[in-house]
């Protein structure tokens, strides 16, 4: 099977992934927004401390007569430490036996997703599976949030799995697999446009499975997940309401029994 994964460089997509090619050999066409770049010298020199690594970037905006603002000095953190964990989960796929490329796109951009794919396509063969784990949050109470932050949080999903579906060849799939939310299903307080873009990748989960009966659909309404986009603080609420947090080990165990199940 060869998998075109969105959101699957980083976090809780990524983790599902290495557990299935731990699994079973697949290949994976992983997207994401981050660019997977080189570590700069300053960066090398850092080593992994969070603290010398900020000051590394610090020295590097002084050096050049810019003023070190907190804003820049993550913006350059950031970018090292996303590269660097991108580069981690194709190691631990590719140490599976499996084989892994990443692209840097947007995945709404189905124009210039799609030669990026074709090209990958012709490394690893026809997609056959795809995995929508892309997300953003833009959590607030309705009447503080913007129609920006709507379209944004919407369109990852919805326009996102629109333009995937577009770049590759439907009726080849033999799995489409998405991430969807219990807040779609039950709402969340901040989470207007969170839940309805995640109630959407379900209608549409059912309206792609009435189309394509052969195909293995499951739209999964994950709960938050340890070390996904749950903060402390965040944590600490969920605790408060008796909202259990997924555990890794758990939930990548439960991704690969149904995507692997006949059922």
């Amino acid at each position: 099977t060869v998998f075109l994964v969105s959101g699957g460089a980083r976090g809780v997509t990524a983790e599902c992934v290495i557990k299935l090619a731990e699994t079973q050999p697949c290949s994976f066409i992983l997207l994401g927004r981050s660019k997977l770049e080189d570590d700069p010298e300053w960066a090398i020199a850092a080593g992994n401390d969070k603290t010398r690594l900020k000051k590394a970037a610090m020295k590097v905006l002084v050096d050049a007569g810019e003023k070190p603002t907190p804003v820049k000095v993550d913006i350059m953190t950031g970018n090292v430490e996303s590269a660097r964990t991108i580069r981690k989960t194709l190691e631990r796929i590719r140490n599976t036996g499996s084989k892994a490329e990443y692209i840097s796109t947007d995945v709404t951009d189905s124009t210039k997703m799609g030669p990026k794919i074709l090209n990958a396509i012709k490394d690893l063969g026809s997609v056959t599976g795809l995995i929508h784990g892309a997300g953003i949050l833009a959590d607030k109470l309705i009447e503080k949030k913007t129609s920006d932050d709507f379209h944004k949080v919407c369109s990852t999903k919805i326009n996102g799995l629109d333009a995937l579906l577009k770049c590759i060849n439907p009726k080849k799939l033999s799995h489409l697999l998405l991430f969807s939310s219990a807040a779609g299903f039950y709402g969340n307080p901040g989470q207007s446009d969170y839940a309805a873009a995640n109630e959407s990748l379900n209608r549409i989960a059912l309206l792609f499975k009435q189309k394509y009966p052969k195909c293995h659909v499951t739209s999964f309404n994950w709960g938050p997940w340890e070390g996904g986009m749950v903060t402390p603080e965040l944590k600490r609420l969920f605790e408060d309401r008796n909202v259990e947090v997924i555990s890794v080990e758990a939930g990548t165990r439960i991704f690969v029994e149904e995507v692997t199940s006949g059922g």
